[in-house]
């Protein structure tokens, strides 16, 4: 594990939290984009997690222009709290164009092969989508993206390979937006879609106390088959 250093496209730095596979040879990268909490013990056990299955992980501090040592815990009383307050001095679009460098930054290390996906949870799951839309990983994946719905106008624009992974009982993703979503994905050829019964929010939070392991795994082996069939 370690940090990287990522430039934006107008000069600026940020940090971000690097976790290597082992073995020898350049691996496909991973770039993790972090929920509403920062990069936080979650976010880099996550990472961890994809190193150990041959993925290059970086997870970007996107918070970096409020804070750029920026990180919450969801289980200690009142960080909830704190991290929806800080959620709306964040700004989308500019998180976007931050993914889109932090891609190219790993796109050009030499541990890695090449070939990058992005993968967000809750909020990263947004900016996951709308990279889809507007960035060039070689492909996206969302776990519960919260306000998708918002930004439904930009499906159309995706033509790599796009895969959400929604709880349905997630009360940020009810029925209606569910629905919105899955219309607005019906014309983009590799879009996937995975909805998990009697699941909630933050679901594949790794190790939190909202993970649910069964959900957890079958979602991250259905993300791997793609990461697999793309970045391999």
């Amino acid at each position: 594990m370690s940090e990287l250093t990522i430039t934006t496209r107008a000069g600026e730095t940020f940090g971000a939290y690097a976790a290597f596979p082992e073995g020898s040879g350049p691996a496909p990268g991973l770039l993790l984009l972090n929920e509403v909490f920062g990069v936080n013990r979650f976010m880099r056990a996550i990472a961890d997690y994809w190193a150990g299955r041959g993925f290059l992980a970086v997870c970007p501090k996107l918070y970096w222009r409020i804070d750029p040592e920026f990180e919450l815990d969801p289980e200690t009383p009142g960080h909830r709290d704190r991290a929806l307050a800080t959620r709306s001095d964040f700004n989308v679009d500019l998180a976007v164009s931050d993914t889109a460098a932090a891609v190219a930054r790993l796109r050009e290390m030499p541990e890695c092969s090449g070939r990058v996906a992005t993968q967000g949870y809750c909020l990263g799951g947004l900016l996951a989508f709308l990279h889809a839309a507007r960035g060039e990983a070689d492909c996206d994946i969302s776990y519960y993206g919260v306000g998708i719905e918002d930004y439904l106008d930009e499906a159309a624009r995706i033509t790599r390979p796009v895969m959400l992974h929604i709880g349905e009982a997630d009360p940020w993703t009810p029925v209606p937006v569910r629905d919105a979503t899955a219309a607005a994905l019906a014309g983009c050829e590799g879009a996937e879609i995975y909805t998990y019964p009697d699941t909630d929010h933050a679901f594949a939070r790794e190790g939190a106390v909202t993970e649910v392991t069964a959900m957890k795994e079958l979602a991250n082996a259905r993300s791997e088959a793609m990461l697999g069939r793309v970045l391999r």
